[in-house]
């Protein structure tokens, strides 16, 4: 195995144990992530990503929006290692996977809401480089698949009845992850408009488009208690401005405030789950 290329070995690993056919719906893959967040060493996150010029994996940066477990022997670690059969045991982490999520629904605000308000929507040639599975790993799947074998993780994530936020197939991104060669756009919430967050994504060199943006009130709010749990909602109230709350005030929240962003993190998960502005359901 040293003598092969670790993501050639991945991706044939996860071609073995998939099931499905071929779809001919053009689907992407999109990245859902917070544009105003932070790196591990403080530095803002577009900015980070403007010197690379690529997108890195959790291995390499430290941080997550889910949960970190991206070291060697943790938890990530070893579901990597039992799902692409030990192909990145002894690989550099810069080609470890990516992590996105397939827009088989074509969500206008990415694929998977639950992880950020922006997203980069992933240009068509990425899909040959990406394996996906069905819940997401956190749930330890065992339906797994390449790009030309999709039909079985779709079908089973359309009959599925899951939570808004838990409607996503998840994409693994084998290989470096170019801005330049293979993003096709940033799209940003509108809040962000005018803004130091909107000139730092300019400066990825990229192009920007935006969705119809995040907005929930304390009362609308209020009226799912067991979402996520009324002390949330308290938090939301002591963050709220005239009592609403969106995405940058709970990016602020956390860089300028000094809350726990685990906390803010299920705040943000009502705002994604009732406060699209765009949606009608």
């Amino acid at each position: 195995m040293s003598r092969s290329n670790p993501v050639d070995v991945a991706l044939t690993n996860v071609r073995n144990k998939s099931k499905g056919t071929y779809l001919q719906d053009a689907f992407t893959i999109t990245i859902n992530f917070h544009p105003d967040r932070l790196t591990a060493d403080n530095t803002p996150l577009l900015l980070a990503m403007a010197q690379s010029g690529v997108l890195k994996s959790q291995f390499e940066t430290q941080t997550s929006n889910g949960g970190l477990t991206a070291y060697k022997g943790g938890e990530r670690w070893q579901w990597e290692q039992r799902v692409f059969d030990g192909a990145y045991d002894d690989a550099p982490d810069n080609l470890r996977p990516k992590y996105g999520a397939l827009n088989y629904r074509q969500y206008p605000m990415g694929a998977s809401p639950r992880f950020g308000s922006a997203f980069f929507k992933l240009k068509p040639h990425v899909l040959e480089h990406s394996t996906f599975c069905y819940p997401d790993s956190y749930f330890n799947p065992e339906d797994f698949s390449t790009s030309d074998r999709l039909s079985d993780l779709v079908a089973m994530a359309n009959q599925a009845k899951v939570d808004r936020l838990d409607d996503y197939i998840e994409a693994h991104i084998h290989g470096e992850l170019s801005l330049y060669e293979d993003v096709e756009s940033l799209i940003l919430d509108p809040v962000y408009r005018s803004t130091p967050i909107e000139q730092q994504a300019r400066d990825l060199g990229v192009v920007i488009e935006w969705h119809d943006g995040y907005k929930l009130t304390i009362e609308h709010m209020a009226q799912f208690p067991d979402y996520r749990g009324q002390e949330f909602i308290e938090l939301a109230k002591r963050l709220a401005v005239n009592g609403v709350i969106d995405a940058a005030l709970l990016g602020k929240a956390i860089t300028e405030q000094n809350y726990e962003e685990q906390e803010v993190k299920k705040v943000w998960h009502y705002l994604a789950r009732f406060g699209y502005r765009g949606d009608k359901r």
